[in-house]
């Protein structure tokens, strides 16, 4: 029986121990995911921050307080079960990388994109090897196939977990280079933020800060930091 997400009627969320790895326990009531399989995690600090989780709703329940059981629930209902498909849609990404698609102008925009984006191009290409065409403009630019298979095989190597994790960084930042070079430690969080921020922060730079703008952007970053957390946590 999957307990109630609109009011909490548990006084303790515990971590327990069952096959296959840890389960959460509301009670003594097993916790299921959306699909109505049993949540359990391979690795207890998720399991641990899942539990954390319950236990810091108050009256009513609010799934976007918790990114953990969001993320455990997505691996264990699709993850798993459309690994090879989900792999081959991040690959994809790869192939339209926001490193690889410059402004055409104004200049200062096209040196701000050069100097924080081409590094990370020449880690690609010489760490990697795993070189990428840059064009300006949106048009598509075809990238080289073996570069494409070199992102393709880093992504085959993670579990499911991190593989849910990964998902997160690459598709908030646009970028499959930024996201692989935050996760190979060739960039800090603080850095990996900048890079695939680059265009809002020129124009804040520019126009001012817009509130809402800010506000979204802070949110995103938010995600951005919780999913490498969580892919560090399936290391």
């Amino acid at each position: 029986m999957t307990p109630s997400l609109k009011k909490r009627f548990w006084k303790k969320a515990t971590v327990v121990e069952v096959s296959g790895g840890y389960g959460i326990e509301l009670d003594g009531q097993r916790v299921q995911t959306p699909s109505k399989l049993p949540l359990i995690v391979v690795f207890r600090v998720i399991a641990d921050a899942i539990a954390s989780e319950w236990m810091a709703q108050v009256n009513l329940v609010n799934p976007s307080a918790m990114p953990a059981t969001r993320m455990a629930n997505s691996v264990i209902d699709k993850v798993i079960l459309n690994q090879n498909a989900i792999i081959e849609m991040l690959t994809e990404y790869s192939g339209s990388d926001l490193l690889c698609y410059r402004a055409t102008s104004p200049q200062s925009l096209i040196d701000a994109q050069g100097i924080v984006w081409d590094p990370l191009l020449d880690w690609s290409a010489k760490k990697n090897l795993a070189p990428m065409n840059v064009a300006s403009g949106i048009m598509h630019v075809e990238q080289p196939v073996t570069s494409i298979d070199v992102y393709r095989s880093k992504l085959k190597e993670m579990n499911p977990y991190q593989l849910a994790g990964v998902h997160d960084l690459i598709t908030i930042s646009g970028s499959v280079i930024i996201s692989m070079a935050l996760i190979s430690n060739h960039l800090n969080i603080d850095e990996a933020w900048i890079a695939a921020s680059v265009d809002e922060i020129w124009q804040e730079k520019q126009w001012g800060s817009d509130m809402e703008a800010k506000e979204v952007r802070a949110k995103k970053r938010l995600d951005f930091e919780f999913a490498f957390n969580f892919w560090k946590s399936a290391c």
